[in-house]
């Protein structure tokens, strides 16, 4: 489906519901695609807040928290190279995931490469700032979030250039997530049980089996 065709059909969908399922809607939580955000606008115009997910954030910078790794890690002689190999999940994982050999294991890795500390650091600040309860406004949130980008920037990184300037790019609605913390996590794990579901079965052309087996894994 073309990204235009797509976006009609997000329109059509809120506007088949505005005064129905969506009339008392006061915010939608989206991924970073322009077409969420302008059907959204189209159909609601500014009485609705949009939001990104916070999820979606961390999955980008993911992406190029890996291109940085392989940025710093190219740059090193092939036997400094070596030793990180086999690492990259170490680097990638939330910490607070890792078994407490993980973290010992990854902490020994920091200790040998500072400028990757350096960067599995700088992730985890990202997170705190959106763990942090103290942030209650868009406004205060853009500051912390604008300074992280700064303290990023000093890292001197390609890959976290092109995230900062994805951040600048959609700041008012990631700085949106402090008002409610709103998040599509319970509907993104519904949406993973559907496909498993579908998975399992190999596909399913019926659908009142499908249905049914969706009654007895959500209840």
């Amino acid at each position: 489906m073309s990204a235009a065709a797509r976006f009609l059909g997000v329109a059509a969908c809120l506007q088949a519901n505005k005064q129905g399922l969506l009339a008392e809607l006061r915010e939608v939580t989206i991924d970073m695609w322009d077409g969420y955000a302008e059907a959204t606008r189209e159909v609601f115009g500014e009485s609705v807040r949009v939001t990104i997910d916070r999820f979606h954030v961390m999955k980008n910078f993911q992406e190029r928290l890996d291109e940085a790794r392989r940025e710093i890690q190219n740059n090193l002689p092939k036997e400094r190279a070596k030793e990180l190999k086999g690492s990259r999940w170490l680097w990638l994982t939330n910490w607070r995931n890792l078994t407490p050999e993980r973290q010992a294991e990854l902490e020994g890795l920091k200790k040998k490469f500072p400028a990757l500390a350096r960067l599995s650091e700088h992730r985890e600040a990202l997170r705190d700032i959106f763990e942090d309860g103290r942030f209650r406004r868009p406004e205060a949130a853009i500051k912390g979030l604008r300074a992280w980008c700064r303290r990023g920037k000093a890292l001197g990184l390609k890959a976290l250039e092109k995230f900062n300037q994805t951040m600048e790019n959609w700041m008012g609605r990631i700085a949106n997530y402090f008002v409610l913390r709103s998040t599509n996590g319970r509907t993104e794990g519904f949406n993973r049980g559907l496909r498993a579901i579908l998975w399992r079965a190999c596909g399913m052309s019926n659908f009142t089996h499908f249905r049914l087996r969706v009654l007895h894994a959500f209840g």
